[in-house]
């Protein structure tokens, strides 16, 4: 968990904070859609599509702009995952979805309840639906990156392939957010994360030099410790 906080530490006090483990979340998400993304994807008994018009005539009375409500409760929700209330975050995820299902934001809501819930590899794929909805995201193309990192953390030390896959493919995400927002502290970040873990020191180091001039860089003086203990 260590690790995540360093390449998601936006999200460490969430981690530390943790309510809901993915077990748990299993049992109570059979019992009730609302706690699965996109209401698990099923189709809807008729009082169920009652509830759900109810719910978006009385969210559209107070802002008729799909993606305006959508947005508020996806940050509503991001507000209640850094607080710990897994479920009811889950719940404004997906009615930010019910109101705007063409909206990326949901999508990155929803794959970081499974990051929280130490679950990389679901997150990344939940990630990866919401590019697919908007390709130049910088935000998901940087969860997505983070996901990749986790998922190579915690791989087996002996599978070198899978794990130089893992750092490649996430390289190759942080370059794309790079392209587009060059500023970005956090995205120059997991740049310098990535070419350590490639071995590519002078790329590390300077993606680390360059990450310290941003405002917004959440490097952690960890990092730079372990940079220059392999990379002298």
């Amino acid at each position: 968990m260590r690790y995540l906080s360093i390449v998601f530490s936006v999200w460490a006090a969430s981690l530390c904070a943790q309510h809901l483990t993915y077990n748990e979340w299993l049992l109570r998400a059979m019992a009730d859609k609302r706690l699965q993304p996109c209401y698990g994807e099923q189709e809807k008994t008729a009082e169920q599509q009652q509830s759900d018009a109810e719910f978006l005539a009385l969210a559209m009375a107070e802002d008729s702009v799909p993606r305006s409500v959508s947005d508020k409760l996806v940050d509503h929700g991001a507000q209640l995952l850094k607080n710990g209330e897994f479920p009811a975050a889950m719940m404004r995820f997906n009615q930010a979805w019910l109101v705007d299902s063409s909206s990326s934001r949901p999508f990155w809501g929803f794959g970081t309840f499974f990051m929280l819930l130490d679950r990389p590899a679901v997150a990344f794929q939940w990630y990866k639906r919401g590019l697919d909805l908007d390709s130049a995201n910088v935000q998901l193309l940087d969860a997505m990156a983070v996901a990749l990192l986790a998922e190579h953390h915690g791989t087996d030390a002996a599978s070198t392939d899978r794990r130089n896959d893992l750092a490649s493919a996430a390289l190759s995400l942080a370059q794309r957010a790079n392209a587009i927002d060059p500023d970005n502290g956090a995205v120059v970040y997991r740049l310098s994360i990535c070419h350590l873990l490639r071995g590519e020191c002078d790329e590390a180091l300077r993606f680390s030099k360059r990450c310290k001039m941003l405002p917004s860089c959440p490097m952690e003086s960890g990092f730079m410790e372990r940079l220059r203990r392999e990379c002298p």
